[in-house]
């Protein structure tokens, strides 16, 4: 029964999934993770800072209100005739505008500074904090779609304020590419968490008895992201200053609300066609980008997932890490009896791609994540389980691919999960990251000077001394170097991105044909990522993609699990159950990730 379950499940998500998904795809995984996850590959969680449904310790405000009003303060400067502004980061340089002023909007900044990277830009998790601050509070799962591409530098103004007349807010709504029915729709969808705050409208709200704690007057009287704020509205029970404030200049919302004659509100009244508008209203808002950025396809849940993958040497021991993600239903007990077996094919020699034996392995570890992760996953009904594989590898066999099956133990033989049909591929072992020989340390009364012009940075610093594997068959022939990124960085300047070359190590010997390759650089931010590369005299290049530096120090080792060799054979199973593996294994995903710490040198 637990294998018909779980068939049903991963057969029911296959079909939300892009039909040419393949691994890897590092951009889908890095997205996929952050939004279904709620976390970056090493463990930092952004949804944690807003689930479930959080107040700020120190003011009280809901987190999640302050994170939908971020969004659109970055969207409200689209002008859709011009194709310019939209969500793409440019807040970032806007606080100190009237339009943006209070203390949510820097302490917001503040909740997404480390997670922007490589391939999640600042708006996009600008975008995902949207997402999260929606589902946290019980409302609708807005569709994400990712590829934003940042700003670096303040857009035009345009973001309406409350002492505007109704006439300016339409102009300003109809500039953005939304009538007057949707801006009633936005303005309700966005009112209903959070409120005014003593420090912000103080004539409007009288602060306190404690100065240093704002007085909150809210929209409606309930936290959560439900249609209260329309009904009270319509039943003329609403409390919400920017209604029945005495000061008609600043009831910005009576005015938009009673647009059309309460029509739209009127068609709010139900909680059902509430939630159903505000989704549709609210992917469009996070979805208003600049003329020339496209979007990718819907980031959709992925039932069954490769990631954390990386072929390195570990204690002098050559090794290949994977981890596999599946699906829980949070309704139903986990099978304990399931078995995950890693699989691959050796990529030189006599069992080259499998040619003779195929190399199995038993998982080192099984994890049950915490239901929690990820408001959007856990409003699903979804959990997750991770298998985590270390294995040795022969050098001089190396690894060309690899795949999985899981045996729910049922009587009906294992599943298999081979990306499509072929396996993941280990794309290349020519050069190679090696965490456990890399460092990071913080240096004290360091002052770099940013490449480009700008301040000096001066005072703690992170210095990382980043180690390669290269394989040493025309090494000596070959140019390695690291191409060096961090979007992260404090205030958001233009990112850090440098590329060192690496030079050979002396001090580490070469292990099972390959030598080890050094460098050194310094960074200031949060999140510092490197591209591994090893370029052949004949211009061939190899790339260790997307490495993360942030747990160079800290990463506990694990030894390697014990390996078994069996015999190539054909398939016994019969064409049906052919079909159901070639089903399952296009629901595949994965993502090579480790994740980023932060702070290099040549920034500069």
């Amino acid at each position: 029964m637990l294998h018909s379950r779980f068939t049903i499940l991963l057969s029911l998500a296959v079909a939300c999934l892009a039909d040419d998904y393949r691994w890897p795809s590092p951009l889908y995984d890095t997205l996929e993770q952050l939004l279904y996850e709620g976390r970056r590959a090493d463990g930092s969680s952004l949804a944690s800072l807003v689930h479930p449904c959080r107040a700020r310790p120190d003011t009280n405000a809901s987190i999640a209100a302050e994170w939908l009003r971020f969004a659109f303060h970055d969207m409200a400067t689209h002008d859709i005739a011009d194709g310019s502004g939209g969500l793409d980061g440019s807040i970032a340089y806007e606080l100190s505008r009237a339009e943006n002023f209070g203390v949510a909007f820097p302490s917001t900044l503040s909740d997404f500074e480390v997670y922007p990277n490589k391939y999640v830009s600042r708006a996009d998790i600008i975008a995902i904090g949207a997402v999260f601050a929606v589902s946290t509070c019980s409302g609708p799962i807005i569709p994400f779609r990712g590829g934003r591409i940042d700003a670096w530098q303040a857009g035009p103004s345009g973001v309406p304020e409350p002492q505007q007349d109704l006439q300016t807010h339409k102009d300003m709504f109809t500039r953005q590419g939304f009538t007057t029915s949707e801006m009633i729709q936005l303005t309700a969808c966005g009112h209903t968490m959070g409120g005014v705050r003593s420090t912000d409208f103080p004539a409007m709200v009288p602060p306190g008895p404690d100065t240093l704690l704002p007085v909150f007057h809210d929209f409606d009287t309930t936290t959560q992201f439900d249609n209260v704020v329309v009904t009270q509205y319509l039943d003329g029970t609403t409390q919400n200053p920017l209604v029945v404030d005495s000061n008609k200049t600043l009831t910005s919302d009576l005015r938009i609300f009673s647009a059309d004659n309460n029509d739209t509100m009127h068609s709010l009244s139900s909680a059902t066609a509430f939630a159903s508008t505000c989704q549709n209203i609210l992917e469009r808002m996070i979805n208003v980008v600049p003329h020339g950025v496209t979007l990718t396809n819907e980031i959709t849940l992925l039932p069954a997932k490769v990631h954390d993958v990386q072929l390195t040497f570990e204690k002098g021991i050559f090794v290949f890490k994977a981890a596999f993600r599946l699906l829980q239903t949070q309704s139903s007990p986990i099978n304990k009896q399931r078995t995950v077996k890693l699989l691959w094919c050796d990529r030189y020699g006599k069992n080259q791609n499998c040619n003779g034996n195929t190399r199995t392995s038993v998982p080192a570890a099984t994890i049950e994540e915490d239901p929690g992760l990820s408001p959007v996953t856990q409003a699903q009904g979804y959990s997750f389980i991770n298998y985590n594989f270390v294995v040795p590898i022969d050098a001089a066999g190396s690894i060309s691919n690899f795949w999985f099956e899981v045996d729910e133990k049922d009587g009906k033989g294992p599943t298999s999960y081979k990306n499509g049909g072929d396996g993941y591929p280990v794309v290349q072992d020519q050069v190679l990251f090696v965490p456990t020989l890399s460092k990071a340390a913080l240096v004290k009364n360091t002052t770099l000077t940013r490449r480009g012009g700008g301040a000096p940075i001066t005072g703690l610093v992170k210095q990382y001394t980043l180690v390669a594997a290269v394989r040493s068959t025309n090494a000596s022939n070959s140019r390695i170097y690291l191409n060096a990124l961090d979007v992260a960085i404090s205030g958001f300047p233009a990112p850090f991105n440098t590329t060192i070359d690496l030079q050979r190590n002396s001090s580490l010997p070469s292990i099972g044909g390959y030598d080890f390759y050094s460098g050194v650089l310094a960074d200031t931010g949060f999140q510092l990522t490197v591209d591994i590369n090893r370029v052949e005299a004949d211009g061939t290049t190899y790339t260790d993609d997307f490495k993360q530096t942030t747990d160079l120090d800290n990463t506990p080792y694990v030894a390697p699990t014990n390996v078994t060799s069996t015999g190539k054979s054909s398939s016994s199973k019969s064409p049906a159950w052919r079909a159901l593996d070639n089903l399952h294994t296009t629901q595949l995903v994965a993502g090579a990730v480790l994740v980023v710490g932060a702070v290099m040198n040549s920034l500069l």
